[in-house]
């Protein structure tokens, strides 16, 4: 079908998450008009509680509330529930075992020392997890903040707790393969520092529109 790239950069800050999302596919056949290059960012604040979606290649960025977002979501899940109506007498859900395994021994995976983790659960999953790092509280705190405005796949943070994982452990690797097809995650780089407050901001010349 064609070949995916993405890379991505996350800075979390103690009122504020960013996301700057470099995406590329390019498809073969059919898929090919499917290719695009995208050049994505996102800035969820705690501080006035308003989510920016920024566009860097075409200088633009949106501004929408969190009560805006959560209304615009309730609306979509209502039409989607009231659409699948009909159909729900026809689904069957089948409820799969888990199984999973931890190695004992640790690895070195991207640089870093991680522990391997294979999930069987719809299909296979194998996260390699570190013990040593670990992220601080105020980003846990702020990811359950903003949990429900941001679904970016390009953050990875899956909850691992229920395989008796520190739900403050980082994940350095993690391939999934389904009947929907195969993702890859690799955690190439990690920084605790002070971040740049420019980095957390959109930049002055860009155009504001109402919607990216």
């Amino acid at each position: 079908m064609g070949s995916m790239q993405s890379e991505s950069k996350v800075i979390y800050s103690k009122n504020k998450f960013y996301s700057n999302v470099q995406f590329s596919f390019k498809g073969k056949g059919v898929a090919r008009l499917m290719s695009r290059n995208m050049h994505t960012g996102t800035i969820i604040s705690l501080i006035d509680s308003t989510v920016s979606n920024i566009d860097f290649k075409k200088k633009r960025y949106s501004i929408k509330t969190f009560d805006q977002i959560l209304e615009d979501k309730t609306d979509s899940s209502n039409q989607n529930d009231n659409n699948g109506e009909e159909n729900s007498d026809d689904q069957n859900i089948n409820e799969e075992s888990v199984k999973y395994t931890i190695s004992e021994k640790p690895e070195i995976i991207n640089g870093f020392e991680a522990y391997k983790l294979t999930v069987e659960k719809n299909g296979t999953s194998v996260i390699w997890f570190s013990k040593i790092m670990k992220e601080p509280d105020f980003v846990l705190k702020i990811k359950n903040g903003i949990k429900s405005f941001q679904n970016s796949w390009s953050n990875i943070s899956t909850d691992l707790t229920e395989y008796g994982v520190d739900k403050d452990s980082i994940i350095i690797k993690m391939t999934t393969e389904s009947k929907d097809g195969t993702f890859n995650f690799d955690l190439i780089s990690f920084k605790r520092r002070s971040a740049n407050d420019k980095e957390l901001l959109v930049p002055e010349d860009f155009k504001k529109v109402r919607k990216i």
